[in-house]
């Protein structure tokens, strides 16, 4: 691999870790605006950010582990 393709590398993955790191704190900040209250929150959209959440720190492994081959 590139030493350009590395660095680009290396900025998706840190750029999908600040994505997976938004999308935490957007479901503590609603939870928060709820009181904590886990009944009062909609199930779909806690889902939906959720596994955005999930699929971002996927992303970030699987970039991590390409890296990892290349000894970078």
């Amino acid at each position: 691999m590139s030493p350009l393709a590395i660095v680009l590398m290396k900025l998706l993955r840190w750029g999908v870790l600040a994505i997976a790191a938004f999308l935490a704190l957007v479901l503590v900040i609603e939870a928060w605006k709820h009181g904590w209250d886990l009944a009062a929150l909609n199930p779909g959209f806690m889902a939906v950010v959720g596994l955005l959440a999930a699929g971002a720190l996927w992303l970030a492994r699987s970039i991590g582990r390409e890296l990892a081959k290349h000894g970078s």
